[in-house]
């Protein structure tokens, strides 16, 4: 955006230059006073501390064309007041019920800002939209995390796109919003609800959603490229609103904190693209792992000038960020032991992510010839949320019982996005134990009325079992996902159980899951599964009719039951008792 002063002096500098001034300087000269006149110096503030407020007001404020702010907290309020320009025309959105500060207006005008304006919003998602009726192209992404937002927003803000937040709960009000427009392009970007689709489907849209947001990214990045190709690219990793990445100037790659993924080094590689700008001090640490995977040069954002100058040498400061909802990744180290008797390595990591999650280990041992030997994870892993899994590895020959590991394990949200590390060295405890646990995998069944799964299993031990069930390969939506059971069930001595699992199948998906591969982790320690029994199954399925046919049965039984004592009675009255 330009200011007052500098499109005055460029126009001063274009006419001492050419002291002949030529049409297209003049034209540029009134293109911009023309700018200016009809309100593109207006600045946007968002005063709320609801992320889709802050996210949708920026993105409007680059629609239009206009520069644009944000607070981050109540404090910041008079901070940012001192690096704005006082003659400049400012319109604050403010929630009307999470405005960081009150009366942010008055505060301005109380600091001598002389044209400020302020608009109060209950969602400004949903109604600055509506100040737009221009935009005729629509982004649609999920409610509750932000980075496929951020993904998407310089695409949409060079293919003029409004990027609305949707779920089951508000997708038939979006739905009336696009009724009364011309609508030319939707485009359905990452895992929404089926009702988003659903309603949606009239509308033709695009869709890219591979169940893997970096994958996901990089097709977004083609689409930008297709509209302004470039060799610049900003990196981030999707947790935050800065200004710039959300500019649409260039086009944003995800990238994580600790560890490059896969999809996004051999993107860079395979592409024309030479510099990486990095936004964010955490990030710091990624951009040597880039340039050194990929070869491209890394220029790190990380802070600004300072806006309150403290002393006579210049200061910087942190960039304004907004930092967004995520899920919760975590994956820690719960134990390891080496089993003689099976010679075996056994490795139990936890999770405490809110979300399921993937890992590939690689640990490194003395061997028994006294080398440095290796073992390992040849596929991603699952795991659910906040439960155990146990590695194991076997024919492992340790040199003693002295044994310590050192273990580097990859994990992330996709199982071929590995973003994050897990490094540690850790000493083994040396056990000598035969785990007596033995179960039969019996049947899967799928209880529509419930939404969930039943899987059957059976002890075939003297011992109390505990077990987890993973589901594999199920069909839904027409993609391939795993379904996880959280903790593990407890089964006692030779005795069957049925473990549950809830979760959501349409008819199409019941079609489309004749098989189900089933695999059961089990042992006698419930945080250290060491068995495994898997199976492909098939798929039985539970529904009204059985509902009713359990009912009619249980009604059989009880009129039999009622005859029986009926008859009882009668003939005890004959017997005269």
């Amino acid at each position: 955006m330009f200011k007052k002063a500098d499109i005055y002096n460029k126009c001063k500098k274009n006419y001492k230059m050419v002291k002949n001034i030529k049409i297209y300087v003049a034209l540029l000269c009134f293109l911009l006073f023309l700018n200016l006149a009809l309100g593109a110096e207006n600045h946007i503030i968002s005063n709320s501390d609801n992320w889709r407020d802050v996210f949708s007001s920026v993105h409007y404020a680059n629609l239009n064309g206009y520069d644009s702010d944000f607070l981050v907290s109540t404090k910041h309020g008079p901070l940012l007041l001192e690096g704005l320009l006082k003659d400049q025309k400012y319109t604050i959105i403010s929630s009307d019920s999470r405005a960081y500060v009150l009366n942010y207006k008055d505060m301005m005008e109380g600091a001598d800002f002389s044209d400020v304006n302020e608009i109060e919003v209950s969602n400004a998602n949903l109604e600055l939209i509506e100040e737009m009726p221009q935009i005729n192209n629509f982004v649609i992404v999920g409610n509750d995390y932000g980075y496929y937002a951020v993904s998407a927003a310089p695409y949409a803000v060079k293919r003029k796109s409004w990027i609305f937040f949707a779920d089951r709960n508000n997708i038939d009000e979006i739905d009336n919003l696009l009724d009364g427009r011309d609508v030319e392009e939707v485009l359905i970007y990452g895992n929404l609800d089926r009702e988003v689709f659903d309603t949606l489907e009239k509308y033709n849209p695009k869709t890219i959603n591979n169940g893997d947001r970096f994958v996901d990214n990089v097709k977004i990045v083609d689409l930008y490229l297709g509209l302004n190709p470039t060799k610049q690219i900003l990196l981030t990793n999707g947790e935050f609103i800065e200004k710039e990445i959300m500019a649409g100037i260039e086009p944003i790659l995800f990238t994580g904190k600790e560890n490059v993924p896969d999809q996004i080094r051999d993107y860079i590689k395979a592409s024309d693209i030479e510099v990486g700008v990095l936004i964010g001090s955490d990030l710091v640490g990624a951009a040597t792992n880039i340039r050194r995977s990929t070869g491209i040069s890394v220029i790190a954002k990380f802070a600004r000038g300072a806006r309150q100058n403290t002393g006579a040498i210049a200061t910087v400061e942190g960039l304004d960020l907004f930092y967004l909802p995520t899920p919760v990744v975590s994956l820690t180290l719960h134990s390891a032991r080496y089993n003689k008797a099976t010679n075996q390595l056994e490795v139990t990591y936890k999770s405490e992510s809110n979300v399921p999650i993937y890992f590939k280990g690689t640990i490194t041992y003395d061997g028994e010839d006294g080398q440095r030997d290796r073992v390992g994870d040849a596929e991603s892993v699952y795991i659910s949320p906040n439960d155990y899994k146990t590695m194991i590895y076997d024919n492992v020959v340790v040199r003693n019982d002295n044994l310590t590991i050192d273990i580097f394990t990859l994990y992330g949200e996709a199982s071929n996005s590995l973003d994050k590390i897990l490094e540690s060295r850790i000493e083994v405890d040396v056990v000598d134990v035969i785990d007596g646990c033995n179960l039969d995998l019996l049947s899967i069944k799928y209880d529509k009325n419930k939404d969930e799964f039943e899987v059957n299993v059976k002890s075939l031990s003297d011992v109390t079992c505990y077990a987890d069930v993973e589901l594999k390969n199920v069909i839904v939506d027409s993609e391939e996902t795993t379904i996880g059971f959280s903790g593990s069930e407890k089964i006692e001595p030779n005795k069957k159980k049925k473990i549950k699992i809830p979760f959501e199948l349409t008819d199409e998906d019941i079609e489309k899951n004749e098989y189900i591969d089933v695999y059961v982790y089990y042992g006698e320690k419930e945080d250290s599964l060491t068995k495994l029994i898997k199976g492909k199954l098939k798929l039985e399925v539970k529904g009204l009719l059985f509902i009713i046919l359990m009912i009619i049965l249980a009604i059989l039984i009880i009129a039999i039951l009622i005859f029986l004592i009926l008859l009882w009675r009668k003939r005890r009255n004959e017997d005269g008792f």
